[in-house]
């Protein structure tokens, strides 16, 4: 039994491989994981009942909850007649999967093509699982949005108020920050008002688990671990 975590989040894909990477997220004494269509092991489709239950169980002995699945497919393989197939077969095997840990939210660049978009809503609404659509700005009007900080810093606007402005439909949100040469990382020493970007968050009741996106950082296991420091200095538990 760990102590309470807290309800955060973290991408484990760049944490290492299946299993350290969860053993890594538990010791972070974070609430859940993210899973990422393209980590090798925890693919959905390399995974067939037995593997998906295993997955399951790892997750019961970590004491931790997937918050959801990263599909990131460039928006440009959904216009590339050799590439659509494939996009469209991984994202799919994403959302079965995403329906098995819970009917947790993919998150995606969703396409640009209206057909394809419209295919894709429906077997997410046939899964009963929600879509969360990267795509800055947000023009998807069949599914939630996502949003990234650090994405939103480098554009100049604020990422509270972009949080305000998606409402209910925020389905997703991220937690990083970039630094004063405009490089990705840790919230805590960069531009992002934390405070003020956590109670965004709490105000719009998002339901999913807040995200650490650790990819690309130089030390994700250290890093992840500020963050969630951070996190919780700002608005300690008893506060929320």
């Amino acid at each position: 039994m760990r102590a309470p975590p807290i309800q955060l989040s973290v991408t484990m894909a760049a944490l290492g491989a299946a299993p350290l990477c969860f053993t890594l997220a538990a010791k972070l004494n974070v609430a859940g994981v993210q899973f990422d269509a393209s980590q090798p092991g925890l693919r959905a489709r390399e995974l067939d009942i037995g593997g998906r239950r295993d997955v399951a169980a790892t997750l019961r002995r970590n004491e931790l909850v997937a918050s959801g699945i990263d599909c990131f497919i460039p928006v440009e393989r959904f216009e590339q007649l050799d590439a659509v197939e494939r996009a469209m077969t991984a994202l799919f095997e994403s959302l079965a999967f995403a329906e098995f840990l819970g009917r947790v939210p993919v998150s995606l660049f969703m396409p640009r093509d209206e057909q394809l978009v419209n295919t894709i809503a429906q077997e997410a609404a046939r899964r009963g699982v929600a879509l969360a659509d990267f795509t800055r700005p947000a023009s998807c009007s069949k599914c939630g949005i996502g949003l990234d900080p650090a994405v939103i810093l480098l554009e100049q606007k604020n990422p509270a108020q972009e949080v305000s402005t998606a409402g209910h439909r925020l389905v997703a949100a991220r937690v990083n920050d970039i630094d004063q040469s405009g490089q990705r990382g840790p919230i805590g020493h960069g531009r992002l008002d934390a405070l003020a970007y956590r109670i965004a968050l709490e105000v719009c009741g998002l339901k999913s688990l807040p995200v650490i996106d650790c990819r690309s950082w130089r030390q994700p296991v250290e890093e992840s671990a500020q963050c969630v420091k951070h996190w919780n200095n700002v608005m300690p538990v008893g506060n929320v």
